[in-house]
């Protein structure tokens, strides 16, 4: 027992750190990155359904998509997700790690404004809004 006492006294030094001094580098605290790249002007628009949310589809900030544009919406979350487009007939499922493409979101939509929501996780919030423009000219 004494040689166990002996052995916890000197190791308690190294595991203490004096009041003041900055913890062992090991130790330090970096506070996560988190890189909101906008969705490129190019390409498809992409619309990422994961963890109960739709990513750049944000009701807050709805993006205008011109009519021209592809269109794409994938599932990277764990569970099946819906993309219900309100006041339509569109209604898809999408399996986890599966997802659609439109060549042309307009032959789709129309110009107008569309909230879309997923009918599974609509009650966690799972809803989008985005507007259609019409096709660039030329």
């Amino acid at each position: 027992m004494r040689t166990a006492l002996a052995a916890l006294a000197l190791l308690l030094p190294a595991c203490t750190v004096a009041s003041g001094a900055a913890p062992p580098a090991a130790y330090s605290y970096s506070p996560p990155v988190v890189i909101n790249a906008p969705n490129s002007q190019t390409g498809p628009y992409v619309v990422v359904a994961v963890d109960n949310h739709f990513h750049d589809i944000h009701p807050s900030d709805p993006p205008t998509i011109t009519a021209d544009r592809p269109f794409e919406v994938k599932n990277e979350g764990f569970n099946l997700h819906n993309f219900s487009v309100v006041g339509t007939r569109i209604s898809i499922d999408l399996k986890p790690g599966h997802s659609f493409t439109w060549s042309r979101i307009g032959a789709h939509l129309k110009p107008g404004t569309y909230q879309v929501v997923c009918s599974y996780h609509a009650y966690l919030g799972m809803v989008g809004l985005f507007a259609v423009a019409p096709a660039k000219p030329g």
